[in-house]
This record gives C-alpha cells, structure tokens and sequence, in this order.
C-alpha cells in the first residue's frame, strides 16, 4: 500500500486488510479513488476559504448598518427633542406611547409619568376637568382629527392648544395606533383675540363717531336752517337798499356755513363707504345751467368770465348720479373761481368716443388763477390739505373739496387729474362713461319746472300739507313760506299730535321731523301707515329733518317714510320737490 494515499482512503484500506496481490491489482482505481480525495479536500478548502471571506464581509456590514441605526436613531431624538411642539404616538386605547420632551415643557407633566396612560388624565378644559370627549376611538370613522381648544396645564395657567390626530394604518388597512402633534397657539389666539376685540372697539367707536355726527349734523342745521330761511324771507320782503348788503353777507355766509358742513358729513360718508350712487334720468343741461346760475355772481364780483363749452354732440339726457356729478363740478369751478383774481374759467364738455348708448365724456375744468407748484400737486388731493398753510386764511375751505372729488371719481371708475403751472393756472379733467336715457327731449322738457319766481306761482294752492315739527323758529320759517305759497297747512309739535291729525284730517302729504319728544318721526309715521284710513297707507310722507346718515336713510323705508328732504332748505328747491311730490301722487 502506498503511502502517498490519502488518508481516508489510507483507512478504508487498513480495515479491508487486502493481500499485496490484490493491491498490485487494483492499483490503477485506487490511484483514481485518491485522486478524487485530493481534489475534494481541495474543493473544501477553498470553500471554507470564501466562507470566512463572507463571514467577515457579512459582520462588517451588521456592523455598518448597527452604527446607520444608531446614528439616525440619534439624530431623529435630537431632532423630536428639539422641537418645540409636541409629538405623540398613541395605542388603540387613547394611552399614550411616545412622548417628544416638548411635552413637559408644554404641561409640566414627566415624559415618564404619563407613557402607558390615557390622554385626557393630563388634556384639561378651560374647567380644569379631564378631556374625555376630545376625540371618539371608539367609532374610528376619522382619518384625521383638528381641534383648537383652551386647556388648564399642571401650573394652573390657561393655554390655547392646536391638536391634531392621524391614524396609523396597516398593509393589510387595520388601526394599528395613532400619531399626531400639540402645538401651543396661545399667542396667536391672543392675537386674534386682541385684533377682534380692536375691530369690536373700532366698530363701536365708528357708531359712536357715526352717532355723534348725525346728532351734529342735526344740531348745526336745525340753526341754520333758520338762518338760511329767515335770510330769504328777509330778501323777499323789499329791504332797504343799505339793508339788502347786510343781508346778502348774511344768507352768503349761511350757505358757505353749510358747505362746510355738508362736506365733512360727505366725506365721512365717503371714508365710511356708505356713500351710494343713483342711477336716475338727468338732463345735463340743467346740470350745466345750475353751475352757471350758483356761480354766475361770485364770478361777476371778481370781474372774471366764466365760460361753459359743450360738444353739439351730447344729448340731453343721461342716466347717472346729477347729483354727485353736480358735486363734483361745483367744487372744482368753485376753486377755480376762488384762486382766480383775473381772467377767465371754463368748463369744457367733449364727447371722446360713442359706442351704442355709452358714451365716453371729458370733463376739463381749467382757469388762469395762482396755479399749484409741482411739489404741492399731490398734497392738495388729501383729506384736510391745502396748497400753503396760509390759503385758508386767505380763501377759506375746509381743504376736503379736492378730496371728496377724487374719491366720488373712484367711486365712478374714473380719477381726476391736473395739470398746473404756478402764475399761468391749473387745469382739472376727469372722464365719466355715462348711459344715454331713453326719456326724450320732450318729455324731459315737459316736466321741466318754470323758472319764473316761485312766489308768483299757484302749484300748491290749496294744497293741504301736515308739517310734523317741535322747533319754534323752523316752524315760524316754514309757515311763511308755506303762507306765500297759498298751501293750506297745520303744525304738530310732536309725533303723537301729527298721528291725532292724521287721524281726524285727509292731508296731500306729510312733512315729518324725526327727532321730535313724546313720539319721534319714525314712530309716528309707521302708526300713521298702519292706522285704519285708507288713505294714509299711501298718502306721501316725507322727511323733513336735519339728519342725514345712512342710517337715517336706510330706516326711512321701514317706517313707511317715503324719502328725505334736508335741512336747511332752499325755497326754491323745497318748492320744486313739493311740487314735483304732489304731481307725481296725481299722475298716481
């Protein structure tokens, strides 16, 4: 036997214990039996060499991938640890099983002495009682949940928390347990809080402010309702020559007195948005020759030419707000005048383009006055500006006109502009799109009213008006002119005698004041309305009163109050809109 065998096959041989013969024999297989031994051990060394190889491999990366984990897991602590909101992870049960260390800083509450139990023991109402019903797991029909309440934390101190819930699902779509945030929004909601609570006083201080402008409007025209009246009565009444001066100053005076008023009232109706325009059939014609006509003496006085330039191509009527365009145009030709010692203003009508019934129309109000140097062209658009400080010592005003004017335009979608050079004058122009009426010429002209005196006219001849009024000196002014106007009428100091009257009388209308003792206007029109004559459901009843917020305006329907004429009056326009009343009940 060979001693260069393998061993295995060394001891398989051993054991068989074979003659010398027999192994001379079969010396060619066992040569090729232990050849193969050799090659096995081979085979198996360099396995084990590539599983060791592997091994190692295999622990470097555990290794590797133990430190991944470490590492991350450490950084996301540090991060949960370092946000400032809570984070949470809660079981099916609503205990809690993960904790951020936010939330002892939040409540006070150890991380470890509430992991393991339920929420609401450490979640309080404002009451400091547990907040059980803050969410339902019983029913899970949420995905997500978002409440903001105020908790009572550990300290006692109350705190506004945001809290939100969102399910965790399995792959296979079960509740496994719940993961969400608490986020401290007291300071937010004291914000809110404060800026609701400001709003609340800002709203009370514009009713106050509101009320407390109605009550002077009310009180500074009472006043002068009288003075603006009795001043035209005192005209009509053949004065002597050096009396007619005096009394001339006197009614100026009183109208610029209600200028001022009128303006501020207007631009806090402006400023408060509570500025409505009116879509009514106009003639700008009579637009235009108002202007002429209010302007036409101060003009004179100053011996200075006021100029009014139409383009042929306008027609006569429009739909608009004549009033508030009459507002706009009286206040710049009256500050043209004001600023024009010679010379001349002219008011410039042209029509820039048509389209259908649209027409596009240029307003150009220009004058050869002091003019406005070019570093004061935006100051004079401000509330309560002017040019210099010494313009309204030396031509008056408030400095609201130029204001109320720009907002008006933007009220209209359109801006006033101006072109000014200082010694040379200035130049106003804005452009209105207006909507031609389809009232005619005709019937416009129809119902236009004769401008001959009014004192020489029979329209209200036996008319009977009830005139609702406590002021002694406004009823002595109104009873004049009513005298001289032929109109049969009675006086009531109070609501309460203006519904007796109302009851026993048949009357073609109703003058009412609103601020009146025992039963104010209001009170006394709606008890006329709802009384059992027929006719006083439909008879007119106007307000005559000093009060002209909108909030006075917007009650007026509610009472059955079928508009407003302001005071102070003008004669002449009260007699137009009494007239203008009374036919329209007719054509009724």
């Amino acid at each position: 036997m060979s001693n260069n065998y393998h061993r295995l096959l060394k001891r398989q041989l051993k054991k068989i214990d074979l003659d010398d013969g027999t192994l001379d024999l079969i010396t060619p297989l066992l040569r090729l039996v232990n050849d193969a031994y050799m090659a096995y051990d081979r085979d198996m060394e360099q396995v084990e060499n590539v599983l060791e190889i592997s091994s190692q491999e295999l622990f470097q990366a555990n290794q590797q991938l133990k430190n991944s984990v470490e590492s991350i897991s450490g950084q996301l602590s540090k991060v949960a640890g370092n946000i400032k909101d809570v984070i949470f992870e809660m079981d099916l049960n609503g205990n809690w099983s993960y904790l951020n260390p936010a939330w002892r800083k939040l409540t006070g509450y150890m991380v470890k002495d509430c992991l393991g139990k339920p929420y609401y023991q450490f979640l309080k109402d404002d009451k400091g009682n547990d907040f059980k019903d803050l969410i339902d797991l019983k029913t899970h029909n949420f995905s997500t949940i978002s409440k903001s309440f105020k908790s009572q934390i550990i300290t006692g101190e109350y705190k506004w928390l945001d809290f939100s819930l969102k399910v965790i699902m399995s792959e296979d779509g079960k509740i496994e347990g719940y993961i969400g945030a608490i986020v401290d929004i007291s300071k937010i909601k004291e914000t809110e809080l404060a800026l609701i609570e400001a709003k609340e006083k800002e709203s009370m201080a514009n009713k106050a402010k509101d009320e407390f402008l109605t009550t002077m409007s009310h009180e500074i025209r009472t006043p002068l309702n009288a003075v603006i009246g009795i001043s035209h009565l005192l005209i009509l009444e053949n004065p002597k020559m050096e009396q007619m001066e005096n009394l001339s100053t006197l009614k100026h005076s009183s109208e610029h007195l209600l200028c001022l008023v009128n303006d501020i009232l207007d631009f806090n109706k402006i400023a408060s948005g509570q500025l409505e325009l009116e879509n009514r059939d106009f003639n700008l014609n009579q637009v235009l020759n108002g202007l002429q006509s209010i302007f036409h003496n101060s003009a004179k006085e100053k011996d200075i030419r006021l100029l009014v330039k139409k383009d042929t191509s306008l027609p006569k009527m429009f739909i608009g707000d004549s009033t508030r365009l009459s507002q706009i145009l009286t206040n710049l030709v009256s500050n043209a005048i004001k600023f024009t010692e010679e010379g001349k203003v002219m008011v410039d009508i042209e029509v820039l383009g048509v389209e259908g019934d649209s027409y596009l129309v240029e307003f150009v109000i220009s004058d050869t006055g002091i003019g406005i140097p070019e570093d004061k062209k935006d100051k004079i658009f401000l509330s309560f500006a002017q040019a210099n400080s010494d313009t309204t010592r030396k031509y008056g005003g408030t400095g609201l006109g130029l204001a109320i004017c720009k907002r008006l335009l933007e009220i209209m979608d359109s801006d006033l502009k101006l072109e000014s050079q200082v010694g040379k004058g200035s130049t106003f122009s804005f452009k209105l799109k207006l909507q031609r009426s389809g009232v005619t010429d005709y019937q416009e002209d129809a119902n236009a009213f004769d401008v001959k005196s009014i004192h020489e006219q029979d329209n209200l001849k036996g008319t009977r008006i009830l005139v609702a009024e406590d002021n002694k000196v406004n009823i002595m002014v109104i009873e004049k002119f009513l005298s001289k106007w032929q109109v049969d009428f009675d006086i009531a100091e109070n609501g309460l005698i203006a519904l007796n009257k109302a009851m026993e009388n048949t009357y073609d209308m109703i003058l009412m004041d609103l601020q009146m003792p025992v039963m104010n206007g209001f009170e006394a029109s709606k008890a006329i309305r709802e009384s059992n004559n027929p006719l006083n459901k439909v008879m007119p009843i106007y307000a005559l009163s000093a009060s002209t917020g909108m909030d006075t305006k917007n009650q007026l329907g509610k009472y059955g109050i079928d508009g407003l004429i302001c005071k102070p009056f003008n004669p002449t326009e009260l007699f137009k809109t009494l007239t203008s009343i009374l036919q329209q009940k007719y054509v009724q």
